[in-house]
């Protein structure tokens, strides 16, 4: 957790609970309510999940959130077959005869997490230049579309980047 400066307010708590549950199963989070409603006096059982999780102390959420975000990090850590690292570079995206800037988040030799506004979606094929370091030229890569959320869009390699390329991602 966060030291006392950095700590989060319990509306960011809550909201981050929130993120993380949306993106469990139904599965899933039947399983999380049976568990809070175990955990709960029968005279604070609520009916759904959104009732129990505010119905916890501020403590008992800060604790669930520390949970629930290592649950989802062992979760997509597993689905990536190439580990990726911080990585903050203009990049130029074109697609359907338009051109974006935006920034690139993070990168690994098989995909690439951009960080934009711009509007995106699963499965659209573009086209990405950009350098990996300011001595190099530049470097242009085809990929598709994977994920898109409210802080960019993941993109998938058409082609891995060499390992010899100096990223030093393993």
């Amino acid at each position: 957790m966060p030291n006392n400066e950095e700590e989060l307010n319990i509306y960011e708590v809550n909201s981050l609970l929130f993120q993380i549950i949306s993106f469990m199963s139904e599965a899933e989070r039947r399983n999380l309510n049976s568990v809070l409603k175990s955990k709960l006096s029968k005279t604070e059982h609520r009916k759904d999940l959104s009732s129990l999780v505010t119905s916890i102390s501020e403590a008992k959420r800060r604790e669930l959130l520390e949970k629930l975000t290592n649950w989802y990090r062992s979760k997509h850590a597993e689905l990536r077959k190439f580990p990726r690292r911080p990585f903050s570079a203009p990049v130029e995206v074109s697609t359907n005869g338009l051109t974006y800037m935006c920034f690139i988040q993070n990168l690994s030799h098989g995909g690439v997490f951009i960080h934009t506004d711009f509007s995106f979606k699963i499965d659209q094929e573009i086209t990405m230049t950009f350098s990996l370091s300011r001595a190099e030229k530049d470097l242009t890569v085809r990929g598709k579309v994977v994920r898109v959320d409210s802080q960019g869009i993941g993109v998938k390699f058409g082609e891995m980047l060499p390992e010899d390329m100096g990223l030093h991602l393993n």
